[in-house]
Parts: C-alpha cells; sequence; structure tokens
C-alpha cells in the first residue's frame, strides 16, 4: 500500500468515525449528517458539531453547534 492510499483509509476511517459518509472518489468529499428541524439532536452533546438541516425555515443549510443551540452557518442565527 502506497502512501495515498493509506491517507485515503486513514482519513475514511476518522470521517466514519466522526459519523460523516465519504465519497469515494480521490477529493474525499465530506458529506454532513442530515436532520430535519423536528429531530435535531441536542447542541450541547455535540459541541462544534456540524449537520445539514432539511427543512430549515429560509431553506436547507449546514448548521453548527455552539454548545447551547443549532446555528445556520449563512448568519449564525439560531435554526428554526
Amino acid at each position: 500500500m502506497n502512501f495515498n492510499e493509506m491517507r485515503a483509509v486513514a482519513w475514511n476511517t476518522i470521517v466514519e468515525a466522526l459519523g460523516m459518509s465519504v465519497a469515494t472518489d480521490a477529493t474525499l468529499l465530506i458529506q454532513a449528517k442530515t436532520y430535519t428541524v423536528a429531530t435535531l439532536p441536542t447542541a450541547s452533546s455535540y459541541p462544534r458539531g456540524i449537520i445539514y438541516v432539511a427543512n430549515e425555515a429560509g431553506g436547507a443549510v449546514l448548521a453548527f453547534s455552539d454548545a447551547t443551540n443549532w446555528r445556520r452557518v449563512t448568519d449564525r442565527a439560531i435554526v428554526s
């Protein structure tokens, strides 16, 4: 196994351990887990976590946990 193959295996292992999925092509695209507003996990359980909220009030958006609330990455407003 060459270095690039080992790096890809290590990256896939880390990303999968974080509950994310990875495309199999060379770009190693990361895909955040999808939630709806009604199914959001508790923000305090995932400090600095990143998720995709499919039905946010302003449209689908990535959100991050500030350890208290899930906030939209677009304007830092609390997901509603």
